[in-house]
């Protein structure tokens, strides 16, 4: 299983997920409201015989995979906020996914950030306009050099980050 993809599901509201194989190309729309636990990684055998992993999403919103270099600083009083646009924007992390109210980043070196930590987040996005984005938010994950930021103001108040995050 290990040099094989895993397909991700996002489960809706209604606690359906749609699962397509790879092999054959069967969708087909199943009902996780019974799965009490799952494991993170789940074996599917298609109606085909085929086998494949799935991971369930349960995310209230889309999360789009992307690589955008950035720049975060460490927030320790709401006016220390640097003003990205005047100051030398320094590369020190890679933004590996955005959603309407957080973002996933790697820090590029060492770091003492911990969960709970304030930052301010700097990123240019690969749209034609190049446009410049700028988020305060509170790390509520630390795994590595791996930050899950939530951002303190939906991205939904922001309406190029929105437009760049329709699927």
């Amino acid at each position: 299983m290990a040099d094989e993809i895993i397909q991700k599901v996002f489960v809706k509201e209604d606690s359906g997920a749609t699962i397509r194989c790879d092999s054959c190309g069967l969708v087909k729309t199943i009902d996780t409201q019974n799965f009490t636990s799952l494991p993170p990684v789940v074996r599917i055998r298609c109606a085909c015989a085929a086998v494949f992993p799935v991971r369930f999403e349960y995310r209230k919103f889309y999360r789009k995979a992307t690589n955008l270099e950035g720049t975060y600083r460490m927030l320790y009083d709401e006016r220390d906020i640097p003003d990205f646009s005047q100051a030398k924007k320094t590369i020190n992390c890679r933004i590996e996914n955005i959603s309407m109210h957080g973002a996933g980043v790697t820090v590029l070196g060492r770091h003492r950030i911990v969960a709970q930590a304030r930052l301010i987040l700097g990123f240019t996005l690969d749209n034609p306009k190049r446009t410049w984005i700028e988020k305060t938010g509170v790390v509520q994950l630390v795994e590595g050099a791996y930050l899950g930021l939530r951002f303190d103001e939906p991205a939904n108040t922001d309406r190029e980050l929105g437009f760049y995050l329709m699927p």
